[in-house]
């Protein structure tokens, strides 16, 4: 009877091996990033609200002026895809790391990465309401 326990124990091992190993999910997660940056602009458009073009330009701010870093696991762009389709679909953590085979403890630190990055942003990226005067000539 223990044979056959620490065979089981072998083989649940070996299972475990096999499902977590990165060099499968790697290629999905780049084939998953490309498809919604780089493949279709309007399926940019769906789930991060604005096109490849504003998307790269706030990928470079970010990084810039922001200080969002590459990690070991995680490109800054894919840290700012996930934190956009947090915020245009009210997604949740479960959805989300599925969608970009993550863990949701990556997620999580991804978006609030994001978050501190975009707040740091804010003085640049909010433009101050000029208010309308009675004899302007607009008719908006």
């Amino acid at each position: 009877m223990a044979s056959y326990g620490h065979s089981l124990r072998r083989r649940c091992r070996n299972r475990r091996e096999v499902r977590y190993r990165m060099s499968v999910r790697v290629s999905k997660i780049i084939s998953h990033l490309h498809y919604i940056i780089n493949d279709n602009g309007s399926v940019c458009i769906d789930k991060l609200r604005m096109d490849r073009n504003a998307f790269h330009t706030l990928v470079l701010l970010t990084k810039d002026i922001g200080g969002l870093t590459d990690s070991k696991s995680m490109s800054s762009s894919e840290k700012l895809a996930m934190f956009l389709n947090i915020l245009a679909h009210h997604e949740k953590n479960r959805s989300i790391k599925v969608d970009y085979i993550r863990s949701g403890w990556s997620v999580s630190q991804a978006f609030n990465e994001c978050l501190s990055v975009i707040l740091k942003l804010a003085p640049l990226l909010l433009v101050d309401p000029k208010p309308v005067l009675e004899d302007g000539i607009e008719d908006r």
